[in-house]
């Protein structure tokens, strides 16, 4: 009878601990900045692949005000989904594979260098290359040969590439810089003296939701279109944007995530490989420009990269 117990308590302990050592190798935490439509449905998508991937996982969701090292405890991968979640989770520096989504390339540069690429770590900036944009632009507008930028303290090397791609596309380029807010409708003025595209890009000193309109404005007055970054500029009146919706995000963090899990390098920081196009027809109406269905120009961008659309 005392033999059988022990044989039982010894059995019970053996289960407890084989738990134990395999939480590490079946849970994924998600730290999360908000609650807002955007966020969750990075969330859905990663979850949604990763359970088609590995059915095993266990996913856990974590909002970033309350996230711990005990919060983490136990995990394997943390993958983080907002910039406020990136910056908290590199505060914590927990020795686990990090994953930072759905932030801007100046967010992931401003983490410590122990968070970028740190264990094994990786980001997927909400950034897209400035090879496609300038093809996009080719694509979208072919006659068009001149493009505008704004520099700000943040975007120097961002811009610097997005002009390098023009040029190699034989494209005049104009650019002027933007110290404070106040330069901004002077800036404006300077590059867009003759009709140009104006490429934003993800700099909130420069294009922010308190200075959108008025450089929508400001491009449409000098008939020049605008090519955004977010669905959401298209909505406010830029003629094009490029991005990478939240549900595309979740799934290439996802792919990530699974690499890890099988022991595969990853990449320090990856620019986004799903995309979108979006077009305004009004804008396009208005300026006189004929434009191609998005639907259409984000087929042939993706075939341009050698993927299936």
């Amino acid at each position: 009878m005392i033999r059988t117990r022990l044989i039982i308590c010894l059995l019970m302990l053996f289960l407890l601990q084989g738990e134990t050592f395999a939480a590490p190798d079946d849970t994924v935490v998600a730290i999360v900045s908000g609650t807002d439509g955007t966020h969750a449905e990075v969330v859905t998508a990663l979850r949604a692949r990763l359970l088609v991937a590995e059915p095993a996982l266990r996913i856990q969701e974590v909002d970033a005000s309350t996230v711990s090292m005990a919060s983490l405890a136990g995990s394997r991968i943390v993958v983080t989904v907002g910039s406020q979640a990136a910056r908290i989770t590199a505060s914590l520096a927990p020795p686990q594979i990090v994953v930072h989504t759905l932030i801007p390339a100046t967010t992931y540069h401003g983490l410590p260098s122990s968070a970028r690429g740190g264990a094994g770590g990786s980001a997927i900036v909400l950034d897209q290359p400035a090879e496609r944009q300038i093809a996009l632009l080719r694509l979208a507008l072919p006659d068009w040969r001149r493009i505008a930028l704004l520099t700000g303290h943040n975007t120097d090397a961002r811009v610097s590439r997005l002009a390098d791609a023009a040029r190699a596309q034989q494209l005049e380029v104009r650019e002027s810089r933007v110290g404070t807010e106040r330069d901004l409708y002077a800036a404006l003025q300077n590059v867009l003296v003759e009709p140009a595209i104006l490429i934003a890009t993800p700099d909130a000193q420069i294009f922010s939701s308190s200075t959108i309109q008025n450089v929508l404005l400001t491009a449409y007055r000098h008939r020049s279109p605008v090519l955004g970054f977010t669905a959401a500029y298209v909505r406010a009146g830029a003629l094009i944007s490029l991005y990478s919706t939240p549900t595309q995000i979740g799934e290439q963090a996802a792919e990530l995530v699974v690499r890890a899990l099988q022991g595969s390098p990853l990449p320090a920081v990856q620019a986004p490989s799903l995309f979108e196009v979006a077009v305004n027809t009004n804008v396009a109406r208005s300026l006189g420009i004929e434009l191609d269905r998005a639907e259409d120009l984000t087929a042939a961008l993706v075939r341009l990269e050698g993927g299936k659309p």
